[in-house]
């Protein structure tokens, strides 16, 4: 099955301190993006490739309660808290063009990364594994898996601002068990891996100035 690193997920309280935050951290204006109402989140998007991308996420006080847990455990008050004023990045998405298989092989693993979900923002729809509770096994270390429909990747959608990830770190208390797992799901190449409390940290490379490292 096909295997791709997609998007980084950044959490934010409010998606307006996000927009400052891109703009004092990053040095760009993120002003595209939209909501997602099955989920009641909305967010801001820039490409950093030709397929792939970042996200500025956070609950929308504009939308209803979805009545289910939220995605990149947004429900959790303890990430609520964090995200006030520090950005995190809490997921990273890997696209497949087979989500079921790829959900399979990590139940064949013990893995619970959710089942798939249908969910839409604007005029496009895709597919995500959600775990019901909301949460993000191994801190987040292990990836979200997407599915788009066919067609070109939406990042061709997205403003280009000169952004790229250049480097992806996990970090994680047992980092060999964690590459063993990845290795297992296809996707180890894609991320660095390091010794520490779980969590994900990432290299933005920009056109106008030194890359900046979030975490």
């Amino acid at each position: 099955m096909r295997l791709v690193f997609d998007h980084l997920a950044v959490v934010a309280a409010d998606l307006e301190v996000g927009t400052d935050w891109a703009r004092e951290r990053l040095g760009v204006d993120m002003n595209v993006g939209g909501a997602h109402p099955k989920m009641g989140t909305h967010n801001r998007l820039t490409r950093t490739g030709p397929d792939n991308f970042l996200e500025i996420i956070a609950i929308d006080p504009e939308q209803a309660d979805p009545g289910r847990k939220r995605w990149y455990r947004m429900d959790d008050p303890a990430v609520h808290e964090m995200t006030k004023t520090a950005l995190r990045p809490l997921s990273w998405i890997v696209a497949t063009d087979d989500l079921d298989a790829v959900l399979g092989v990590a139940r064949d693993l013990g893995l619970d990364l959710g089942e798939p979900v249908q969910v839409s923002r604007g005029d496009l729809t895709w597919r995500l594994s959600v775990r019901d509770d909301g949460d993000l096994p191994e801190g987040g270390t292990l990836p979200v898996f997407i599915q788009w429909p066919d067609g070109p990747h939406p990042a061709g959608r997205m403003p280009d601002l000169g952004l790229s990830i250049s480097k992806l770190i996990l970090r994680h208390p047992e980092p060999d068990r964690l590459g063993r797992l990845l290795s297992a799901l296809g996707v180890r190449d894609m991320v660095e891996l390091e010794d520490g409390q779980a969590g994900i940290a990432a290299e933005i490379s920009r056109l106008d100035g030194p890359p900046v490292l979030i975490d």
